[in-house]
């Protein structure tokens, strides 16, 4: 080769933007922290907050430390985030029209936790000097707390959907290129060589000579092999053997409080996915999850007692177990006693440990009502 200027033409050494760090093989770091500041400015600011009790909403984004990179090497894309957020709010309480206002902390949001498990922490100013302050307060807290987790979580999965199409540009042109590779090929395919079956070439793909190996395939054996399925085992399938359990736990609030968790629908929203349904309505039907479970209210007690049809969307379309939650106040806390019926067998395990994984351990962190809370 040889320099611009020097040597034969055809030679000619020249910079090109294609080949700079190709598929994205070497060491870079982009910075979006300015993008994340943006997005997260136009989500957080405005949010409405409101329900029987209080009129509020957010005002503006006050403060915002951190930063937002990602790092690429060697075809991978590493993203690192760490975030202290801090927003004003302002309300009122409707009985006796106090008006407070107040900030909004998300201290600590990091690519080291899950995009929807990090602190919030909301105060309001001259608490000391009215106690309808602090019951204005808790409202706020218990209205924007799981609208806030939704909206970061959201964001953070855009982030990554937009990281994930920059850092794969580069890779679009290879699964067509090896498949060329392939089909131009001259190297012939090696096929194993197999003792002749008759002298002539033409009968070794003859369909009507059958491989002794094989069953035949004549109709007066293809009968009998379609009935092999034994009835009793389709049975099994639409009818399989079910269970019980009931799972016990405690949670630092009042019965109203879980209630609503369970049963409101913007709060359901904060653990049971963006797309969640929740209807409080007796034969109100739900689905959680991004469509996995799904059900209907048999009864609806506020604040002590739900029922419903339940199921995961993997069961048959007719198969519907039982959930009965029983909220009980003992000692200051609230006692909620789950007794789960007619679930299959091979789905306990999985049904038993998604209500402390998904439904109590959530609701605990999301909204404050656990020990350390």
């Amino acid at each position: 080769m040889a320099l611009k200027g020097q040597g034969d033409s055809r030679w000619i050494v020249e910079t090109r933007e294609d080949g700079k760090n190709v598929n994205h093989w070497h060491w870079t770091e982009r910075d979006y922290t300015n993008m994340v500041k943006s997005r997260m400015t136009e989500i957080l600011e405005g949010i409405i907050l409101s329900n029987d009790k209080v009129e509020a909403k957010t005002t503006t984004v006050s403060s915002f430390t951190g930063e937002v990179s990602v790092n690429t090497r060697k075809a991978k894309a590493i993203l690192f985030y760490e975030l202290d957020i801090t927003l004003k709010w302002e309300g009122t309480l409707l009985e006796d029209e106090t008006f407070g206002d107040g900030t909004i902390r998300l201290p600590y949001i990091s690519e080291e936790n899950d995009p929807d498990d990090f602190d919030i922490q909301v105060s309001v100013e001259k608490e000391n000097e009215k106690s309808q302050l602090s019951t204005l307060k808790n409202h706020v807290r218990s209205l924007v707390i799981p609208i806030l987790k939704q909206k970061v979580s959201t964001l953070l999965k855009e982030l990554r959907e937009v990281v994930a199409s920059k850092t794969s540009l580069g890779l679009k042109q290879k699964p067509t290129q090896s498949i060329d590779k392939i089909v131009s090929s001259p190297v012939p395919i090696p096929i194993p060589t197999s003792p002749p079956i008759d002298s002539k070439p033409q009968t070794t793909t003859t369909p009507t000579t059958p491989t002794p190996s094989w069953p035949s395939t004549s109709t007066t054996t293809q009968t009998p092999s379609s009935s092999t399925i034994p009835k009793s085992t389709e049975t099994k399938k639409s009818e399989p053997s079910l269970t019980s359990f009931t799972v016990k736990d405690n949670f630092m609030c009042r019965p109203l409080d879980l209630f609503e968790c369970l049963m409101e629908p913007n709060r359901v929203k904060a653990y049971g996915g963006g797309d969640a349904q929740m209807s409080k309505e007796k034969g109100g039907k739900f689905s959680l999850f991004g469509g996995s479970v799904t059900g209907e209210n048999v009864e609806v007690n506020s604040p002590t007692k739900i029922v419903q049809k339940w199921r995961f969307s993997s069961w048959p379309t007719t198969l519907y177990s039982t959930v009965t939650m029983e909220l009980s106040e003992k000692s200051g806390k609230t006692l909620i006693t789950l007794t789960h019926s007619g679930v299959p067998d091979s789905d306990r395990e999985r049904a038993e440990k998604g209500w402390t994984n998904n439904f109590f351990n959530p609701i605990k962190g999301i909204f404050g009502f656990g020990k350390l809370f």
